[in-house]
Protein backbone atom coordinates (compact mmCIF):
# COMPACT_ATOMS: atom_id res chain seq x y z
CA UNK A 1 0.00 0.00 0.00
CA UNK A 2 2.06 3.51 -1.05
CA UNK A 3 0.54 6.81 0.87
CA UNK A 4 1.18 9.20 -1.66
CA UNK A 5 3.02 11.99 1.07
CA UNK A 6 3.12 14.96 -2.09
CA UNK A 7 -1.04 15.01 -1.65
CA UNK A 8 -1.50 14.99 2.22
CA UNK A 9 -2.47 18.68 3.38
CA UNK A 10 -0.65 19.87 6.71
CA UNK A 11 -3.44 19.65 8.76
CA UNK A 12 -3.45 15.82 7.61
CA UNK A 13 -5.94 12.96 5.83
CA UNK A 14 -7.92 10.42 6.52
CA UNK A 15 -7.49 7.50 4.41
CA UNK A 16 -10.29 4.77 4.16
CA UNK A 17 -11.02 2.05 1.77
CA UNK A 18 -9.61 -1.62 0.49
CA UNK A 19 -6.24 -3.19 -0.09
CA UNK A 20 -5.47 -6.65 -2.13
CA UNK A 21 -4.47 -9.42 0.78
CA UNK A 22 -1.85 -10.08 -1.74
CA UNK A 23 0.20 -7.75 0.52
CA UNK A 24 -0.33 -10.07 3.47
CA UNK A 25 1.75 -13.36 1.00
CA UNK A 26 -0.80 -15.11 2.80
CA UNK A 27 0.83 -18.37 0.40
CA UNK A 28 3.60 -18.51 3.59
CA UNK A 29 1.34 -19.80 6.00
CA UNK A 30 -0.07 -23.03 5.24
CA UNK A 31 -3.19 -23.01 7.93
CA UNK A 32 -4.45 -19.92 6.40
CA UNK A 33 -6.75 -21.54 3.18
CA UNK A 34 -7.70 -18.09 1.95
CA UNK A 35 -8.63 -14.69 2.76
CA UNK A 36 -10.46 -11.14 2.08
CA UNK A 37 -9.52 -8.04 0.75
CA UNK A 38 -8.08 -5.89 4.17
CA UNK A 39 -10.22 -2.66 5.50
CA UNK A 40 -8.28 -0.10 6.48
CA UNK A 41 -9.39 3.41 7.88
CA UNK A 42 -6.21 5.58 8.88
CA UNK A 43 -5.34 8.80 9.47
CA UNK A 44 -1.93 10.38 7.75
CA UNK A 45 -0.18 13.64 8.96
CA UNK A 46 2.95 15.15 7.98
CA UNK A 47 5.28 16.00 10.91
CA UNK A 48 8.49 17.43 10.22
CA UNK A 49 10.35 14.65 8.25
CA UNK A 50 7.71 11.94 9.34
CA UNK A 51 4.99 10.83 8.26
CA UNK A 52 2.80 9.41 10.81
CA UNK A 53 0.19 6.81 10.02
CA UNK A 54 -2.48 5.59 12.56
CA UNK A 55 -5.59 3.91 12.55
CA UNK A 56 -6.72 0.24 12.08
CA UNK A 57 -7.17 -2.30 9.85
CA UNK A 58 -9.43 -6.13 9.78
CA UNK A 59 -9.25 -9.07 7.19
CA UNK A 60 -11.44 -11.95 7.41
CA UNK A 61 -9.38 -15.02 6.90
CA UNK A 62 -10.34 -18.98 6.89
CA UNK A 63 -7.74 -20.58 9.47
CA UNK A 64 -7.00 -24.19 10.52
CA UNK A 65 -8.14 -24.93 14.12
CA UNK A 66 -5.49 -26.37 16.42
CA UNK A 67 -7.75 -29.42 17.65
CA UNK A 68 -9.77 -30.68 14.61
CA UNK A 69 -7.84 -29.51 11.55
CA UNK A 70 -10.90 -27.90 10.06
CA UNK A 71 -11.00 -24.22 8.55
CA UNK A 72 -13.25 -22.03 10.13
CA UNK A 73 -13.84 -18.15 9.25
CA UNK A 74 -12.47 -15.59 11.60
CA UNK A 75 -11.66 -11.98 11.52
CA UNK A 76 -8.82 -10.19 12.34
CA UNK A 77 -8.86 -6.69 13.76
CA UNK A 78 -5.82 -4.22 14.30
CA UNK A 79 -7.36 -1.54 16.10
CA UNK A 80 -3.75 0.64 17.12
CA UNK A 81 -1.41 0.35 14.02
CA UNK A 82 1.00 3.98 14.87
CA UNK A 83 3.91 3.72 12.76
CA UNK A 84 6.23 6.92 11.87
CA UNK A 85 8.05 6.67 8.49
CA UNK A 86 11.02 8.96 7.46
CA UNK A 87 9.87 11.16 4.67
CA UNK A 88 11.93 13.95 3.90
CA UNK A 89 11.24 16.78 1.55
CA UNK A 90 10.93 15.47 -2.16
CA UNK A 91 9.52 12.13 -0.15
CA UNK A 92 6.79 11.20 -3.19
CA UNK A 93 5.62 8.28 -1.69
CA UNK A 94 6.04 5.68 1.85
CA UNK A 95 5.26 2.29 1.28
CA UNK A 96 3.78 0.70 4.28
CA UNK A 97 3.03 -3.38 3.04
CA UNK A 98 5.65 -4.46 5.10
CA UNK A 99 4.42 -2.83 8.78
CA UNK A 100 0.90 -3.77 7.77
CA UNK A 101 2.02 -7.83 7.02
CA UNK A 102 3.87 -7.59 10.27
CA UNK A 103 1.04 -6.25 11.96
CA UNK A 104 -1.17 -9.09 10.75
CA UNK A 105 0.95 -11.87 11.71
CA UNK A 106 1.54 -10.60 15.42
CA UNK A 107 -2.35 -10.46 15.14
CA UNK A 108 -2.77 -13.98 14.36
CA UNK A 109 -4.01 -16.66 17.33
CA UNK A 110 -1.05 -19.10 18.23
CA UNK A 111 -3.82 -21.43 18.70
CA UNK A 112 -6.43 -20.73 16.66
CA UNK A 113 -10.23 -22.95 17.94
CA UNK A 114 -12.79 -22.95 15.65
CA UNK A 115 -14.87 -22.44 19.22
CA UNK A 116 -13.67 -23.04 22.70
CA UNK A 117 -15.72 -26.27 22.89
CA UNK A 118 -13.92 -27.93 20.07
CA UNK A 119 -13.47 -31.88 20.81
CA UNK A 120 -10.76 -32.34 18.24
CA UNK A 121 -9.73 -35.25 16.77
CA UNK A 122 -9.37 -38.84 18.29
CA UNK A 123 -5.75 -39.57 18.72
CA UNK A 124 -6.16 -43.58 17.07
CA UNK A 125 -8.49 -43.82 14.44
CA UNK A 126 -8.70 -39.72 13.67
CA UNK A 127 -12.14 -39.20 13.63
CA UNK A 128 -13.65 -35.84 14.39
CA UNK A 129 -15.15 -35.13 17.63
CA UNK A 130 -17.04 -32.86 17.11
CA UNK A 131 -18.87 -35.13 14.20
CA UNK A 132 -19.10 -38.40 15.92
CA UNK A 133 -17.51 -40.37 18.44
CA UNK A 134 -14.87 -42.70 17.94
CA UNK A 135 -15.26 -45.94 18.76
CA UNK A 136 -11.64 -46.91 19.81
CA UNK A 137 -11.73 -49.41 22.65
CA UNK A 138 -10.01 -47.27 25.63
CA UNK A 139 -6.87 -49.42 27.23
CA UNK A 140 -7.47 -50.71 30.83
CA UNK A 141 -4.62 -50.78 31.82
CA UNK A 142 -1.47 -49.40 34.58
CA UNK A 143 -1.06 -46.07 33.92
CA UNK A 144 2.68 -44.73 33.81
CA UNK A 145 1.68 -41.37 35.58
CA UNK A 146 -0.16 -43.23 38.76
CA UNK A 147 3.29 -43.65 40.73
CA UNK A 148 3.02 -38.92 41.19
CA UNK A 149 0.15 -39.66 42.76
CA UNK A 150 1.39 -41.70 45.58
CA UNK A 151 4.44 -39.16 46.17
CA UNK A 152 4.19 -36.73 49.65
CA UNK A 153 4.87 -33.83 48.61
Amino acid sequence: MKVLVARIPTEGSRLTGTQSRDILQLEEHRYIERGEDISYDFFVQRVSNELIVRGEFSVTLSIQCSRCAEFFSTSLRVSDFLRAYSAPDGTDEVVIDEDLREEFVLQLPSFPLCEQSCAGKCVRCGVNLNEASCRCKQEEGPNPWSALDALDI
